[in-house]
């Protein structure tokens, strides 16, 4: 449910933020024209936990102090196909804190005064197998979310804007490309035969959305260790991107039924034609997009087919659904691959 995170520990004393950043790189960029510097940083990246996984940390002049990110579950469980409850992060800091002061070779600022300033918060949803993960990814490539960037590329999506990110992607590739090899063959296995099942939602939150998710100007360790919140808040997200669609598999002779219902024959006519066009051929679909109907227009089509209740035309080949697992919370959700070694085969 979390994963990466971002913290600022605070100082007062620039003095201090001197000496402690002789534990660090210095990088800096001189102009060789006028021999002015043009930036100047202090930054490393140390392996702690008892995976040894990377925890960067780099001083900051405005605000005061350093700031470290890392991703939890990898310094805490050695990877991130499995995900960190909230209610654990307290635990997980009591342990990373005294080595942070140890690398620092000085007694930091307790952990509940250290600012938020990112948090990328996550769900797994488990599919049958991988066929069927990426038959989910190219359904949620279909799906456009207003006033984001979309980009996609292999099994993954991104929807990107200025205070967050959303992401969906299939985490096996991913585990495979960036920590398979970090763990022991045995574990990385397991973990990558799982992670093949999985469809990861993701948001990555910048500190102006979290002042604005958490109505506060400073975000604290107190203000995410609730389970239930983080998992509201998830859903708070995917709500959005599902805003004028509802992720539920339906035969046309459905469609066709309910907008029958809801609609007179021309208009019921009318948006079937669209929903074929917008959301089965992206060849009729980029020309929509592309001026062959107003945007106006487009919101409002899609706006009546949320309303009506229509789903995908996306029945798999045995007939079952499985688009309506992509709710939160959901009871496909899995956070933990504790057991490994009783599936290894003797």
């Amino acid at each position: 449910m979390v994963d990466t995170i971002k913290f600022l520990i605070p100082f007062e004393d620039i003095r201090l933020i001197k000496e402690l950043e002789n534990n660090l790189t210095r990088f800096r960029k001189e102009n060789l024209k006028t021999k002015s510097i043009e930036f100047e940083f202090h930054k490393a990246n140390i392996e702690l936990g008892s995976y040894e996984r990377n925890v960067s940390i780099f001083s900051s002049n405005n605000p005061e102090g350093f700031f470290i990110e890392f991703s939890l579950p990898k310094y805490y469980k050695g990877n991130n196909v499995e995900m960190i409850y909230p209610h654990e992060i307290p635990a997980i800091l009591e342990k990373l804190y005294p080595e942070l002061c140890k690398f620092l070779n000085h007694d930091l600022p307790h952990f509940s005064t250290w600012q938020i300033y990112r948090l990328d918060i996550c769900y797994n949803w488990l599919f049958k197998d991988e066929s069927e993960a990426t038959r989910v990814i190219d359904f949620l490539k279909r799906i456009d979310f207003a006033r984001k960037q979309k980009f996609t590329w292999g099994t993954s999506l991104m929807y990107k804007g200025s205070s967050y990110i959303v992401k969906f992607y299939a985490k096996g590739a991913e585990f495979l490309k960036h920590d398979f090899k970090e763990l022991p063959i045995e574990r990385s296995a397991f973990l990558y035969e799982q992670a093949k099942r999985i469809v990861r939602f993701e948001v990555g939150i910048k500190r102006q959305q979290l002042k604005e998710l958490f109505l506060n100007d400073k975000i604290y360790l107190k203000d995410i260790i609730d389970d239930s919140v983080m998992t509201q808040n998830l859903k708070y997200y995917l709500d959005k991107v599902f805003f004028y669609i509802n992720p539920k598999q339906m035969k046309n002779s459905e469609i066709t039924e309910i907008l029958l219902k809801n609609f007179t024959k021309s208009k019921a006519t009318r948006l079937f034609q669209f929903y074929k066009s917008y959301h089965l051929d992206d060849e009729a679909k980029d020309m929509i997009m592309n001026g062959g109907m107003n945007r106006t227009t487009i919101w409002k089509y899609k706006k009546d087919l949320k309303k009506a209740g229509v789903g995908f035309s996306v029945e798999n080949e045995s007939g079952e659904s499985f688009l309506d697992q992509l709710v939160i919370p959901s009871p496909s959700v899995q956070f933990d691959f504790p057991n490994y070694k009783a599936n290894i085969p003797i």
